[in-house]
């Protein structure tokens, strides 16, 4: 299946990119864009799902797989299924202040049923379908409910979803609702009371830039999850940004195979709005990026061709991967594709060149390989990049926008002010305030440096997160996030990941996230002795990863860098209690608070030169 609207790749019209900056007389630096926003007072993007309906009514809008082949919905049939699922969802006690709690992967009836809760000028919050089907008591999303109180809660499919409907229906009383009823404890929509649709359109009228239409959930990357507040203009101005950006998005439209969840900003927010804002197509892409699902998006990608294809590092590895062992796919992807967009962590040096490589190999003009910054309170877009560069750049301010650099211990701490920004986060009027400085700079948690300090039109490069890093004992500061990358690369592919340890210590230490698999297989060892307490007693496994530490080690000048010791985590890291998230990064707060003991333990154990291992039973 082929899209009407792709067409063999072109050169890229971009927006500008220059940059002002300002310093002021306490050290700070102020950024921003010389492009004007130019946006709308009163426009939403409801009014664009109005606006294409009459101007390109029969044009596919959302498309989605089902067993014998693709679900697809038009414009005009959006619309219409929106309005008239809010006719049934306006007889719920849901409200402004008691929003609709969406359980659902990505699918036509997930958007739909959120859209027609906007519409009545009510938010929702969709969270990750993990939440509901991992571990046994449903502990994070208990806290999700108990945080965002809501008035009504939406399970797209009971069957699916049955223990956690069970279980949320002993401890809430909250009315549960979904598409495809297996069970009594919970009522789909369709047997919902109505009512007039007059009613509903009356409700859409009083929505305006400043009414809330999303509650999103923070990851919880440094500590427990916080509801985002997003209004109509943060959504809205960050297209109209982006737009100013990438203007190329307006001819051909949007053709996306995209798979990004939207419990989160990146796929929630830019992808599925920046089809929606130029009236393009998104398919909805089943597959993942894991050995037993990549061969899905494969397969979706090689039907749609899509012309901008938006995905995470690890998206983009496995791509790489299967470009080059399929020729074919290579051929398929880079027929139509015009832009590479990769946001949620820097895209590796080697995994880029690749990639470079194998465009030059399948098409004359290559797609621009583009990165942005931002975060969920900045939906999402702060930065993003529109110009050929070289450096692992974030990009340069969205116009509209300001980037505020302040000195943090050693570094820039980074700040956000502009339409697109936060007003604050849900029902928490403390942590609100400590994110904001007297100016109205949202805090990002981030450090980040213009890569040439004398043409900020060049960009900014990311350093690391502020509130993740500690001192020593020595009083040097400790960039957190620099040590897990270099310790992890040292150590693959028998580490996953790690956390960093040494408040207050005298040294460095990790502990280590085996990779299971890989030990196994290299060691030989069997099924029943696959355990972090058989590895961490393991002598040729620890001798080989100390040996590797101490090699690591030769190249640190500083006791900021060189790892002193470590050990094994005891058990894999858990998303039920908060310690990874569902962006698959640590949650390095809580993994330091659950193992506090170990980590005591770990530094309280004998020096051992040249590097110390704690082993645990």
């Amino acid at each position: 299946m082929i899209n009407p609207t792709d067409l063999a790749p072109q050169p890229l019209k971009l927006g500008k990119h220059e940059v002002i900056k300002t310093e002021n007389a306490d050290g700070t630096i102020v950024l921003s864009n010389a492009e004007p926003l130019n946006m709308s007072d009163t426009a939403t993007m409801l009014d664009y799902m109005d606006y294409w309906a009459q101007q390109t009514p029969n044009m596919v809008f959302l498309r989605e797989r089902i067993s014998d082949g693709w679900a697809e919905i038009s414009y005009s049939q959006f619309q219409s299924r929106v309005i008239s699922t809010a006719r049934h969802l306006a007889t719920l006690p849901i409200s402004p202040e008691k929003p609709l709690l969406v359980v659902a992967p990505n699918s036509i009836n997930h958007v739909v049923v959120g859209h027609a809760a906007m519409v009545l000028g009510i938010p929702y919050t969709p969270i990750s379908v993990a939440y509901a089907q991992i571990g046994e008591s449903f502990e994070r999303l208990n806290s999700i409910i108990d945080i965002v109180q809501p008035g009504a809660i939406y399970f797209s499919d009971s069957m699916f979803f049955e223990r956690a409907i069970e279980a949320t229906h002993a401890k809430y009383d909250i009315p549960l609702i979904t598409s495809h009823a297996h069970s009594s404890l919970i009522t789909e929509i369709k047997d919902l009371e109505t009512v007039d649709e007059e009613v509903v359109l009356a409700k859409r009228a009083e929505v305006t830039q400043d009414t809330v239409c999303k509650i999103l959930m923070t990851s919880g990357s440094t500590g427990i999850p916080k509801g985002v507040v997003n209004t109509h203009r943060m959504l809205y101005s960050n297209q109209v940004a982006t737009e100013i950006m990438w203007p190329f998005l307006k001819d051909p439209k949007p053709n996306m195979v995209e798979w990004l969840p939207w419990s989160h900003t990146f796929g929630g927010n830019l992808c599925f709005n920046i089809a929606l804002y130029h009236g393009g197509t998104l398919t909805i892409d089943d597959g993942k990026p894991i050995p037993a699902l990549i061969g899905r998006t494969v397969e979706n990608i090689c039907m749609i061709r899509p012309n901008v294809h938006f995905n995470v590092p690890v998206g983009i590895e496995a791509l790489v991967n299967q470009i080059e062992d399929n020729r074919n796919f290579g051929k398929r992807f880079f027929s139509a594709v015009r832009m590479i967009f990769v946001a949620g962590a820097a895209l590796p040096d080697k995994t880029k060149k690749r990639l470079v490589e194998l465009a030059n190999e399948y098409t004359d003009v290559p797609p621009k390989i583009f990165a942005g910054w931002g975060s969920t309170e900045t939906a999402p877009f702060a930065t993003c990049v529109n110009f050929d560069t070289e450096s692992v750049s974030m990009g340069v301010p969205m116009p509209g926008t300001q980037i505020k650099m302040t000195p943090s211990q050693d570094k820039l701490a980074l700040s956000v002010s502009g339409p697109n920004v936060t007003p604050g986060y849900w029902r928490n009027e403390k942590a609100s305030s400590e994110v904001f400085d007297e100016e109205g700079f949202y805090a990002m948690g981030d450090a980040g440096r213009l890569i040439d300090e004398n043409d900020p039109s060049k960009g900014l490069m990311f350093e690391g997160r502020i509130s993740e890093n500690f001192k020593l004992a020595s009083g040097t500061w400790v960039n957190v996030n620099q040590i897990r990358l270099a310790a992890v690369t040292a150590l693959k592919p028998l580490v996953m990941d790690c956390v960093i340890t040494g408040h207050n210590e005298n040294d460095i230490g990790i502990l280590m996230v085996p990779n299971i698999p890989a030990i196994a297989k290299q060691y030989n060892i069997g099924e029943d002795d696959q355990t972090a307490a058989y590895f961490s007693n393991l002598a040729p496994l620890v001798e080989e990863l100390r040996s590797r530490l101490v090699t690591y080690n030769k190249n640190c000048t500083s006791n900021s860098t060189r790892i002193g010791r470590f050990s094994f985590l005891p058990n894999m890291p858990s998303v039920d209690k908060n310690e990874i998230t569902d962006k698959g990064y640590l949650n390095q707060r809580s993994l330091l608070s659950n193992y506090a003991d170990l980590v005591t333990a770990m530094y309280e154990a004998e020096f051992v030169k040249p590097i110390t291992y704690y082993a645990f039973a």
